[in-house]
C-alpha cells in the first residue's frame, strides 16, 4: 500500500543515451554501442525516485498522442506511476534530449529543447481533488498551470518543494510560492554571482529552505535555523544521468517519512541519488535495492 501521495508535476522527455570514451571534436563521428532510449525529464524522475521508495507516485505531465505514447505509458506502469495526462486525446511531438555519457566517469552533455506551451486538458482544482496530495514539486516548466497548482498546494498547508533547473523566466513568479527550493550549483539568477548571494535571494523571496547540490560536492542547505551542509558518499561513478531529479524525488519522500525533518530528508535523499549513479541509464538503478 502506498503510504504517502506525492504529486508532481512538469516535464517529460524522451532520452536518447550514448556512452563514450571521449567527447569527439568538431566534424568526426564515433560508433558507439547502441544508444539506450529512457523516459526522462526533471519531474518524471523525481517521481520514479518517490514511487521506487513509497511504492506509487502520482505525475501530472504532457504526454498526449504520438509514436512514443505506448513507450512512455509502459514506463509509467513499471515505476509505479499514476499519470495525469495534461493533453490528454491531444497530439503533440515529444520533448527530445539526446544525452552523451562520459564512460571514463560518468558525466553527461544534454542536447535538448524546450516543450511548447500547453491548454491543459484537466483543472488544477480536478486535479488536487482527485489526488488530496500530501506533497507537491514543480519542475519550473508549464508555468501557468505549474502556479495554480502551487498556490493552491499553498491554501491547503500542502508542502511545495520546487526543482531549480537552469533559470527561467517563470521562476520570478515560482520561487516566492516555494517551501522548500533544490537547485545545482549551476541554478544562478540573474544579478546573483556567488551561493551566498544565491541563499540570500532565496531567503528574501520567502523561501525557508533551500539546498544547493553540486555533484560529487557536498550538498549545501539553508534554513530558518542557518546553514549546514551533507557530505556525498564517494562512490566509483558510472553515470550521473538524472541523479539531481532522484535526489528531489527522494526527498519530497523522506521529507514525509520523517515527519517533515529536513536535515534527516535531505541526507537520506542524498544517499538515494549517489546509489543510481552506480548504475547506467535511469531505470536500471531500480532493479536493486537501496
Amino acid at each position: 500500500m502506498n503510504q504517502f501521495r506525492g504529486l508532481f508535476i512538469g516535464l517529460t522527455t524522451i532520452d536518447i543515451q550514448y556512452f563514450v570514451e571521449y567527447f569527439p571534436s568538431a566534424n568526426k563521428k564515433i560508433k558507439t554501442a547502441p544508444p539506450e532510449i529512457l523516459v526522462g525529464g526533471p519531474a518524471t524522475n523525481a517521481a520514479v525516485a518517490f514511487s521506487y521508495l513509497n511504492k506509487g507516485a502520482i505525475l501530472a505531465t504532457p504526454t498526449g498522442m504520438n509514436s512514443f505514447s505506448g513507450f512512455i505509458e509502459n514506463d509509467f506502469k513499471l515505476t509505479g506511476i499514476n499519470h495525469f495526462d495534461l493533453i490528454e486525446n491531444q497530439q503533440k511531438k515529444p520533448v527530445l534530449a539526446s544525452v552523451i555519457t562520459d564512460e571514463s566517469n560518468g558525466d553527461r552533455t544534454i542536447f535538448t529543447h524546450h516543450p511548447n506551451e500547453i491548454l491543459a486538458s484537466i483543472s488544477p482544482e480536478i486535479l488536487f481533488t482527485n489526488v488530496k496530495p500530501d506533497v507537491l514539486l514543480l519542475d519550473g516548466f508549464y508555468p501557468e498551470f505549474s502556479i495554480a497548482c502551487a498556490q493552491l498546494a499553498k491554501e491547503k498547508g500542502i508542502p511545495v518543494v520546487v526543482d531549480g533547473g537552469s533559470w527561467k523566466s517563470q521562476y520570478s513568479e515560482i520561487i516566492p510560492l516555494a517551501d522548500i527550493l533544490i537547485c545545482s550549483s549551476d541554478f544562478y539568477p540573474p544579478g546573483i554571482v556567488d551561493i551566498y548571494s544565491l541563499f540570500r535571494f532565496f531567503k528574501d523571496a520567502g523561501v525557508k529552505k533551500s539546498v544547493v547540490s553540486g555533484g560529487e560536492n557536498s550538498i549545501l542547505y539553508s534554513t530558518e535555523k542557518g546553514r549546514g551542509e551533507v557530505p556525498v558518499k564517494t562512490i566509483e561513478v558510472v553515470d550521473t544521468l538524472g541523479a539531481g531529479d532522484f535526489l528531489h524525488g527522494a526527498f519530497c519522500y523522506f521529507y514525509l517519512h520523517f515527519n517533515y525533518n529536513f536535515a534527516k530528508a535531505l541526507e537520506a535523499a542524498s544517499k538515494l541519488a549517489t546509489f543510481t549513479c552506480k548504475y547506467p541509464g535511469t531505470r536500471q538503478w531500480l532493479n536493486f535495492k537501496f
